[in-house]
């Protein structure tokens, strides 16, 4: 199970660590939906596939894993890699927890440790490479920082 936590309490920029273990840096860009991160010493970029594109996971120039969103309206993405489909969807609209899900099967779940904090809990299949579960990881905080900034 990993974890994921803010660098600092205004921070956007995660480290993920797993058993305690730093494992990965979400380091979020200021303005675009993109991002670096290293990866057990391998840098990778995580991005917005032009304004209303994919999402995509890239590591020495191949694609490891996209992600796109069914409606702008809708907190979901449909997730592919290695010819696997995923759906990211949040729990409930008023919930900052999401599900993953392999077809109808519930397989994973990411949620805040509670109400009024950043850091997380990453309960996704180990079977996955780490590198997606930091990807998908990154689109939960995409959606949280959304969140965040949008007029109440």
């Amino acid at each position: 199970m990993l974890r994921a936590e803010p660098n600092s309490a205004f921070s956007w920029d995660f480290t993920v660590y797993d058993d305690g273990v730093p494992v990965a840096k979400i380091d979020l860009a200021w303005i675009r939906e993109e991002g670096d991160v290293i990866i057990d010493a391998v840098p990778c970029q995580m991005y917005r596939d032009g304004l209303l594109g994919d999402f995509v996971l890239e590591a020495g120039g191949f694609t490891l894993a996209r992600a796109s969103k069914p409606s702008v309206f809708l907190r979901e993405f449909g997730i592919t890699y290695d010819e696997r489909r995923f759906t990211l969807k949040a729990q409930s609209a008023l919930r900052r927890a999401f599900d993953l899900f392999e077809g109808e099967e519930r397989i994973g779940v990411i949620e805040p440790d509670h109400t009024f904090t950043r850091k997380m809990t990453v309960n996704l299949p180990e079977t996955m490479p780490l590198a997606v579960r930091v990807f998908i990881v990154w689109l939960v905080i995409l959606m949280w920082k959304r969140a965040a900034q949008s007029p109440s």
